[in-house]
């Protein structure tokens, strides 16, 4: 009986990688544990336990050393928990299954319905559902595809070890729904490899041994594709297993093997094969030279003896993938994954042979306290190569300057475009302002406000509307304008305004500068005059008494001059006018007290209440001649009066204090005579 080997079979790269990352760990170490079974095959586990290996299904600072990410990969979820309980995770998950994660998780946020073929409970297809936020939908043939769960965008995605024969049936479904789909063939190179290489065999042979762990998904595939050629078919873990009855007057076998099983077990069961041929010839009687020379070396199907050792084309694709870690260049910008965040540092895999590491002033182009909220594990980011790996594995990367990179780029395309940033002042430094714009910018003192700022502190901590007026790519240095965006905005407000602008309008407008004759007020691009005269009907001595700069005010517009670019405006028109009530607060004959204001010669003007004076005549200041108004009261001075007349249409009220005083002497001459005339009637 000839004994024939599948061109490929056996370890995967991805496998073999994750066996060897553990071995590595285990040897540093002394202490290491993996999450979930590392491969599916028994043998495998039991020797790696025997080694000291553990298996842990939760993820607990306090008992583990080391845990590894199983070839199969995790969600998210994982690597969240190990950053909370502090735990060294070191990622074995397959290249090739990484990628696969993450096609699952940009076609989620680009807004597609993740379809992936596969098994719904193995864990690679678990961990791949966890990265769309567990929104994809499994489906393990073309019958599960139904239009009722199945709609709008479509990303249709394979697990690795899926048959091609499945893919296309689930494919071919999909296409019959009116979705739009994307197809991505995610089934792994060397699993499909072993797929070929297997039907090519069952051709050549009677019967047909399949080797690999039973849990094993690729191995049970294999199997299946052996039986669907109508070949006899035995699924077997290890030697043991293998019954002479199977081979009976069989000429010719074929072997393959899973991607979990290791060249040792095929080794063996390509060994045990062998004696049980030779077994048989001995019952038969025929002992030949030429059996057993046969049984000596058995046959194998093209490449196999390289493919006990190693596969030569994953070897080579290994190599590949090795010789990849090791071409990271200083200032090449490559992208990774965050695999631990640090109080003062953040690790990232960006495919080299070590974890590359971002130093705390290296995160952000402004350097935070910590690395708190700006990370987490499974992000991926761009980061820019700073010093490529030494000898001692040391490789330092900056998410700063790949953001710098992006963001000067974007500089450029906003500087072409005229668009408005916006940026927070970080620091005062001499000539201007840093900004936070993604990257540190700076602003010259000339361009932060239309007019000339003095104190530049006062604008730390604020947020400021720029446009970008310079940039230096060799430098990664930009320069921005607020003055800019204002100068432009205020341009097309002051035309706004002068549009609509007229006279009887009440509008809204701000403060802006105070003098001593009145106030600036701005109405939108277009600044008016509020003189002090206009601002109340009462009398102040300065602007500040009523208004003051940056308040918000309803304003009356009194004049509007186009020609010179003038306008009047008021402040009293829109507020109560006193006089309205002067009447019946003021009636005549009243009497009420006063405070002098002001004098004139013919006269003595007071204050009734703000925004109402009354004259008090020359001639009714006392009830004999008066000479200057000074000589019988003062400014400030209070005195009593009689309202004589109130006039509000011609805002004027009559005051007498002459009135007073011959009402009193007016009064007292009465009862004086009173009194004469009581005394005359009772000597009567």
């Amino acid at each position: 009986m000839q004994v024939l080997l599948a061109a490929h079979a056996g370890f995967c790269f991805g496998v073999r990688r994750a066996i060897q990352q553990v071995e590595a760990e285990l040897a540093h170490s002394g202490k290491v544990a993996t999450y979930g079974p590392l491969i599916h095959n028994p043998q495998v586990i039991a020797r790696l336990a025997d080694q000291g290996v553990a298996i842990v299904d939760h993820l607990d600072m306090s008992t583990l050393g080391p845990v590894v990410i199983r070839s199969h990969g995790v969600g998210p979820a994982i690597y969240e928990q190990a950053a909370q309980h502090g735990v060294n995770l070191i990622d074995a998950t397959c290249p090739f299954v990484a990628n696969v994660q993450k096609a699952a998780r940009d076609f989620t946020e680009q807004g597609y319905q993740v379809v992936i073929a596969g098994d719904a409970d193995h864990p690679e297809v678990q961990g791949i559902v966890a990265w769309t936020g567990n929104r994809a939908i499994v489906v393990a043939s073309g019958k599960e595809i139904t239009g009722d769960k199945i709609q709008g965008k479509v990303a249709l995605i394979a697990q690795t070890t899926l048959k091609e024969a499945t893919f296309r049936e689930v494919e071919a479904a999909l296409r019959q729904l009116d979705v739009e789909l994307i197809v991505k063939n995610t089934i792994c190179s060397a699993t499909a490899k072993r797929q070929e290489a297997a039907q090519q065999l069952v051709s050549q042979v009677e019967v047909m041994v399949v080797v690999g762990g039973r849990n094993s998904s690729n191995t049970r595939k294999l199997a299946q594709i052996c039986v669907a050629a109508g070949l006899p078919t035995y699924h077997v873990e290890q030697a043991e297993e293998l019954d002479p009855r199977w081979f009976k007057n069989v000429n010719q076998a074929g072997v393959t093997a899973g991607a979990s099983t290791p060249h040792w077990i095929i080794e063996e069961v390509v060994q045990r094969m062998t004696e049980i041929q030779q077994e048989q010839e001995l019952e038969n009687n025929v002992p030949t030279e030429e059996a057993a020379t046969e049984a000596a070396a058995p046959q194998v199907s093209e490449d196999a003896n390289r493919e006990l050792t190693m596969d030569d084309a994953e070897d080579d694709m290994g190599k590949s993938f090795e010789e990849s870690l090791k071409n990271l260049k200083e200032g090449e910008l490559v992208t990774g994954i965050v695999v631990k965040v640090r109080h003062d540092e953040i690790l990232v895999d960006v495919g080299g042979k070590s974890e590359g590491v971002i130093p705390l002033r290296e995160i952000a182009p402004v350097t935070p306290d910590s690395t708190e909220g700006l990370a987490k594990v499974g992000d991926e980011i761009k980061v820019v190569v700073l010093k490529a790996e030494s000898e001692d594995g040391t490789l330092i990367v900056s998410r700063r300057r790949a953001i710098e990179r992006e963001k000067i780029v974007h500089m450029e395309e906003a500087k072409e475009k005229g668009e408005i940033l916006t940026g927070k002042v970080v620091a005062v430094v001499k000539g201007g302002l840093r900004v936070d714009v993604g990257l540190v910018g700076f602003v010259p003192a000339s361009q932060i406000e239309r007019g000339y700022v003095e104190n530049m502190e006062k604008y730390i901590g604020q947020t400021l509307r720029m446009k970008v007026v310079e940039v230096d790519t060799r430098r990664n240095n930009v320069v921005l304008s607020q003055k800019a965006v204002l100068e432009e905005e205020h341009k097309q407000a002051r035309g706004n305004t002068w549009g609509d602008l007229a006279e009887g309008q009440t509008r809204r407008g701000t403060v802006r500068r105070l003098t001593d004759f009145g106030a600036f007020v701005d109405l939108g691009g277009v600044d008016g005059l509020l003189h002090i005269s206009e601002m109340s009907w009462g009398r102040i001595k300065h602007p500040s008494e009523v208004v003051k700069e940056g308040q918000e005010l309803e304003v009356y517009v009194l004049k509007v001059d186009r020609e010179k670019e003038r306008v009047s405006l008021g402040l009293k028109q829109v507020l109560p006018n006193p006089w309205s009530l002067a009447v019946e607060k003021y009636p005549v004959g009243s009497v009420i007290t006063v405070k002098v204001v002001r004098l004139t010669q013919f006269g003595a003007f007071a204050e009734l209440e703000p925004g109402i004076d009354g004259l008090i005549h020359i001639s009714q200041l006392a009830n004999r001649r008066v000479n200057k108004p000074e000589d019988v009261v003062s400014v400030g001075q209070e005195v009593q009066v009689k309202v004589l007349e109130v006039r509000p249409e011609d805002q004027r009220i009559s005051l007498s204090i002459r009135a007073i005083e011959e009402d009193a002497n007016r009064e007292e001459v009465t009862e004086y005579l009173e009194k004469q005339d009581n005394q005359e009637n009772s000597e009567a």
